[in-house]
């Protein structure tokens, strides 16, 4: 086609896309006058002075139609039409050109061959590609990856390069060229970028130079066929014993659904394997979890199956890690009233938990308070934290039924405090006084809770509170909290059996950013559904709000062997202190890096009120897996999010790498220790598939082209045809085109043959 295109016009597209029309012979408007009424006159002797056959006015209309465009086009061509076009002077000026040298350039989606031997084929010495470009240009030849190689020859490619950085690339192309007339780049690749670097940034500047990015884009989007496992995600720490839901997003490319199996190991021991039916063509995420049984820092590895057919199996495997801890953490609970559900929590929660010590302060009278789980008399005497240290040595507060006004004003700001400075967690039960109830709406624990309060509670039909059944929400299927059993499945099936509650104020108003993890639907009005669980983050804590006042039912009205009560608290109260941050904390911001990639870590010191320290001496200490340590100097920085200590260090060796931070603050020392892992990580081949539109991007906002490579070829008249510092006008006739005289018989013949027909010729 492209042959047949050029054999009709002469020219190449470029020379239409960027010239100018203009005419050679430009004749008087007195002959042009006298030329279009001879052509009038012969017209109108010909087919309407005197006509030999009567002929219809569409037949009229056409077989003038027609001789009028045959004249116009003989009247064009007589003026000599041209194209006049800036073209860039032969040799003048260079090109770079960047060819990918990573590792997925060994792909074999280029058609038989592999995407780097496809680039290799188009550049070789002696192909007519590199001969037309090296007949126009002087040309750079360079082979990046992770950094920029000058190349002697195409043949040094090796495709090895564990990094696509294309940023980095554009820059040094720039850099290593100062000094020669440079009037575009043209790069090679499949647009897998996977470095941090700000593309946006060196395009602006390549913009800014009139420096043009011409793409060839390598690798066939529609014969990629692959099983990718893209991403898993698990919490950085949890509590011994709990239930991790990891989130895999499994990516299919060229299948149709089919199944596939999920696998997990820990430390190389396998934990678990679950088949899974997969979309075709698109991503989707997966929930696998699983139970740590011991403390310590674990390195899980989740993998996927390969498929019939897959192009590279080396990005169905990822790694995270996850620290177990075995600590201790604090929670208080406040309640107003005795009820069974005060008693029925504490049972479940003091059978087989020993990382959760639930301290407890139950109102038994006016000033009189049963204490539960307490270290010494003195604490909670008062039934509440007379100061915010004494509030902030725990780590997770419960709110019972038990009305706003027990509370001084300070206190309820300092509740608020506790989750958004100190980063608590907070759960607020539902109860006669609890909610709208207990007058909370004009109240800052208002603020904290996930769902709206109403400014007084509505007096209810006993009845309508009632007979409330527990369903799962989509986000509550894949929520630690809801995990009442092993397995998807098996813990949406608990949640079938267990027996209807109570939710005495119906709250249905749902703060922006919140979550629904359980609805509470009516068995008396099917229309009707509440949230009955629901979660959002607050500051740097989070908190829940638990609308049902009995689920105490769910322990005496099932069988004595059914665990499902048990098993809610028990993960309620875990999941409520998992993520709650220590006065003095240390933390990479990933906890998987490959050898050479920078870390940056962060670090808090806080005082007892969780104000930051701005002063301390910082100490941190990096062990390596050799053993081997190092210091890493850390810099406070300040600003309106965060007041952290920071720094950063490239690793070298795979392996386990820990942290120990010391902060000598007086009062305020102390010590924070956390790790993170250095494995091999292919991410070469996560996301292998031609990034097309990264590569269109690359060329539109520089004001290059993009090509697949097998129409690399028209990349070279675009290259010529520009109108730059060292371009000429030419001057193309356009006169002579075959299209013109195919046109001109066209016309005639036409005329001829209709003519013909109604017998005037």
């Amino acid at each position: 086609m492209d042959r047949l295109a050029h054999f009709l016009f002469k020219h190449e597209r470029a020379v239409f896309t960027n010239g100018r029309l203009s005419f050679d012979a430009r004749p008087s408007l007195a002959l042009i006058i006298a030329g279009a009424v001879l052509a009038g006159l012969f017209i109108y002797y010909l087919y309407i002075h005197h006509p030999r056959v009567r002929l219809s006015r569409a037949w009229l209309a056409g077989l003038i139609g027609l001789r009028v465009a045959l004249f116009a086009l003989l009247a064009l061509l007589l003026m000599r039409p041209v194209i006049i076009v800036p073209s860039v002077i032969p040799r003048s000026t260079y090109v770079a050109v960047l060819a990918d040298d990573s590792r997925s350039m060994q792909l074999m989606d280029a058609g038989d061959t592999s995407r780097l031997d496809a680039i290799k084929n188009l550049l070789a010495p002696q192909t007519g590609f590199r001969r037309r470009l090296e007949d126009k240009f002087k040309t750079m030849l360079y082979g990046f990856s992770g950094n920029v190689t000058r190349l002697q020859d195409v043949a040094e490619l090796s495709g090895t390069g564990t990094t696509t950085d294309l940023a980095g690339a554009l820059r040094d192309a720039v850099r290593q060229s100062t000094g020669v007339p440079l009037s575009a780049i043209i790069l090679f690749s499949d647009g897998a970028a996977n470095t941090p670097r700000d593309l946006s940034a060196q395009l602006r500047q390549l913009r800014a130079h009139n420096l043009p990015v011409f793409t060839v884009g390598v690798g066939s989007p529609q014969k990629f066929r692959d099983a990718e496992l893209v991403q898993v995600t698990v919490p950085r720490q949890v509590i011994i014993g709990s239930a991790v839901i990891a989130e895999a997003q499994v990516r299919l490319n060229g299948y149709d659904p089919t199944r596939l199996l999920l696998a997990v190991s820990e430390d190389g021991r396998a934990l678990r394997t679950e088949e899974f039916e997969v979309r075709g063509n698109e991503t989707q995420t997966l929930e696998l979890d699983f139970t740590p049984a011991t403390a310590g820092d674990h390195r899980y590895t989740f993998t996927i199956t390969p498929l019939e057919g897959e192009l590279t199996v080396e990005n169905n495997t990822q790694e995270t890690l996850v620290h177990v801890t075995d600590k201790q953490a604090k929670v208080l609970y406040i309640e107003g009233e005795p009820r069974w559900e005060y008693g029925k929590m504490r049972a479940s929660l003091s059978r087989n938990e020993k990382n959760v010590a639930l301290v407890s302060v139950l109102r038994s009278a006016n000033g009189k308070f049963y204490r539960q789980g307490i270290s010494n008399e003195r604490e909670l005497m008062a039934g509440f934290p007379q100061t915010e240290e004494e509030l902030f040595s725990y780590e997770g507060l419960i709110l019972g039924s038990i009305e706003a006004n027990f509370f001084t004003f300070d206190q309820l700001r300092s509740i608020e405090q506790f989750v958004a400075r100190r980063g608590g967690g907070f759960l607020a039960i539902g109860g006669r006084y609890a909610f709208g109830g207990g007058k909370y709406a004009s109240t800052p624990i208002a603020d904290l809770l996930p769902l709206n309060l109403k400014d007084r509670a509505e007096a209810t039909d006993a009845n309508a509170v009632a007979n409330f059944k527990a369903a799962l929400t989509a986000r509550g299927r894949t929520h630690p909290i809801a995990r009442l059993a092993e397995g998807s499945a098996q813990s949406a099936k608990a949640w079938e059996e267990l027996p209807p509650i109570t939710v005495p104020e119906i709250l249905s108003g749902i703060k922006p950013g919140a979550s629904v993890l359980l609805e509470a639907r009516s068995l008396a009005n099917r229309n009707l559904s509440v949230p009955l669980l629901a979660e959002e983050r607050y500051g740097r804590g989070r908190t829940l709000a638990l609308t049902a006042s009995d689920t105490w039912r769910w322990r005496m009205e099932m069988d004595s062997k059914n665990t499902s009560h048990e098993n809610f608290w028990r993960q309620m109260v875990r999941y409520l202190v998992t993520a709650t941050p220590g006065r003095i904390e240390v933390l990479s911001e990933r906890d998987v890096y490959a050898p050479g990639e920078p870390v940056r870590i962060r670090a808090e010191v806080n005082d007892r009120k969780y104000e930051p320290v701005k002063d301390a001496k910082t100490a941190l200490r990096v062990l390596r897996p050799s053993g081997e340590s190092i210091e890493v100097p850390l810099k406070f920085i300040a600003d309106n999010d965060a007041n952290i200590y920071a720094g950063e260090f490239t690793p070298h060796e795979t392996g386990l790498y820990r942290l120990e931070l010391n902060a000598a603050a007086g009062p305020n020392s102390g010590t924070a220790q956390s790790s993170f892992y250095v494995t091999e990580i292919n991410r070469e081949f996560f996301d292998a598939a031609q990034n097309v539109d990264l590569l269109k991007r690359i060329a539109a906002e520089t004001g290059g082209h993009y090509y697949p490579i097998e129409r690399a070829s028209e990349m070279i008249d675009d290259l010529t045809y520009r109108d730059t510092g060292n371009s000429e006008r030419v001057t193309k006739e356009l006169w002579d085109m075959p299209i013109n005289f195919f046109i001109l018989i066209g016309l005639a013949s036409a005329e001829w043959f209709l003519r013909k027909k109604k017998g005037l010729a």
